[in-house]
């Protein structure tokens, strides 16, 4: 009974690790769009430190360190593509 109990506490762990993760899937989503709007609110709440974003990545099991880096990976890639058109 309680080895039953614990499977469907980890369980219930995972699922709402998956969803954390998927909400900041979809803010990295909203960054990477064309529209502007959420494009623009999704750099503000990516890069801009505040709680929201570190509890979200906490129960998401992501560093946002880490998540930060990585997407600066990207931003420069973004960059490099667009840079050469502008010249």
């Amino acid at each position: 009974m309680v080895s039953l109990m614990a499977m469907a506490n980890e369980h219930e762990m995972m699922t709402e690790t998956h969803l954390w993760r998927a909400v900041v899937a979809r803010a990295i989503e909203d960054w990477l769009s064309k529209s502007l709007r959420p494009k623009h609110e999704a750099e503000r709440y990516l890069f801009t430190n505040s709680r929201d974003l570190s509890l979200v990545c906490h129960s998401a099991e992501i560093d946002v360190l880490d998540l930060r880096t990585q997407l600066n990976k990207v931003r420069g890639r973004i960059l490099r593509d667009i840079l050469p058109v502008a010249q």
